[in-house]
């Protein structure tokens, strides 16, 4: 991808906000999970319901961003503040109401946060080269986990997860500063008008990818959520560490393979068979993790190809369907899609794992992923007839 100035910037900004925001805040609540637990006490589906209970917060967020973005220009910004200092108020929680309150904060702002840097990227550089943009953005999740994987020794020995949110916090609001301030160096773009937006969003066009990137969102947050719990609970901390930190790592390292890869595609005709290519790795990775309990890693490597690579190909699409007016509109759309399959996941994924053992979430997640294999192909072949 070759930008110049000020766009260029921004697609690095860009990047780690999506790093903070999900590869180390969000997909870090996985990897955290067992300290929490011991810290703050209670069940898998407690801590299901809490993420879910952010996820859903990072639902309403991006359904009301194209209203923010309209009224606010550097929604970014002052979003990503609200995002930090929710995270640093987890890290300082006493119990798991206050807790989960602290996260669902979080996930608010940070649907409005992501949706509006999305958006406003994505305008800021030429088309022919947003899905490379695109790429860049969400990679930075992978460089996030890799980040994350440093941190690992960390939350498993013990209650280190509250330095861990209270430095993130600070962090994720010094990006979304330094996103506003690349922002105010670029021209405004005319605001978009989210009710006129509606009218123009076409259900062919937008059914089937939404329903592939909610099943993307309930089968990834499933898996990132439970498995680090699922190697802790059957080799312990001393023998799961290793493997736990090389897992993560390997995880993010995949995203960004992955999602460097699909960005190599998205503008040529074999581009429309990103989000299949996604989800069928995803699938195998799971089915791989169900069959054989020991094949940790490699399942890792494959469900991360498709972690990032599936949301920088969906946002492309929804902004290839639409116009400067709609644009928001539709972004925010798939992202609420996403948003409901994060909600849901967690939960399930809970209630399973608490009834069934750690081992059955892979399961479910192999179920929805094979789902979003189907919808990916059949809204590929509806694009194709456009």
């Amino acid at each position: 991808m070759s930008l110049r100035g000020g766009p260029r910037v921004l697609v690095f900004w860009s990047s780690a906000v999506f790093a903070l925001q999900i590869g180390v805040a969000r997909l870090g609540y996985g990897l955290a999970l067992p300290a929490i637990r011991t810290a703050l006490h209670g069940d898998y589906t407690l801590y299901g319901t809490i993420n879910a209970a952010s996820l859903g917060g990072y639902l309403a967020g991006a359904l009301i961003a194209p209203l923010v973005i309209r009224h606010i220009r550097q929604a970014v910004l002052w979003s990503g503040v609200i995002a930090g200092a929710a995270l640093v108020v987890s890290g300082f929680a006493g119990d798991s109401l206050v807790f989960g309150a602290a996260r669902t904060l979080f996930g608010f702002a940070s649907g409005v946060c992501l949706v509006a840097a999305a958006v406003q990227t994505l305008e800021s550089v030429e088309a022919s080269k947003r899905g490379g943009a695109s790429a860049v953005m969400w990679g930075g999740i992978g460089i996030g986990m890799v980040l994350s994987a440093f941190g690992a020794d960390w939350l498993l020995r013990g209650l280190d997860w509250r330095i861990a949110s209270f430095g993130t916090g600070v962090v994720t609001a010094l990006i979304g500063i330094g996103y506003g301030a690349a922002a105010r160096r670029l021209p405004a773009s005319a605001p978009t008008t989210p009710v006129a937006a509606h009218r123009s969003l076409s259900l062919r066009q937008f059914g089937f990818l939404s329903l592939a990137y909610f099943s993307f969102g309930f089968a990834y947050i499933a898996y990132a959520t439970f498995i680090v719990a699922s190697i802790d609970g059957r080799l312990g901390v001393r023998g799961g560490q290793a493997t736990i930190e090389f897992l993560w790592g390997l995880y993010g390292i995949a995203s960004v393979i992955g999602t460097m890869s699909i960005g190599r595609i998205l503008h040529r005709p074999i581009g429309r068979g990103a989000m299949i290519f996604a989800a069928l790795a995803g699938a195998t990775g799971c089915a791989l993790a169900s069959l054989a309990p020991g094949a940790a890693v490699p399942s890792a490597f494959l469900v991360g190809l498709g972690l990032t690579a599936t949301p920088a190909a969906a946002t492309a699409f929804a902004r290839a369907r639409s116009t400067p007016s709609t644009a928001a509109v539709a972004i925010a759309a798939v992202t609420v899609a996403v948003g409901i399959g994060q909600l849901i996941g967690p939960v399930a994924a809970g209630v399973a794992a608490d009834r069934f053992g750690l081992n059955s979430v892979v399961l479910v997640a192999c179920a929805v992923y094979s789902l979003g294999v189907l919808f990916s192909a059949l809204d590929a072949a509806i694009a194709l007839r456009h």
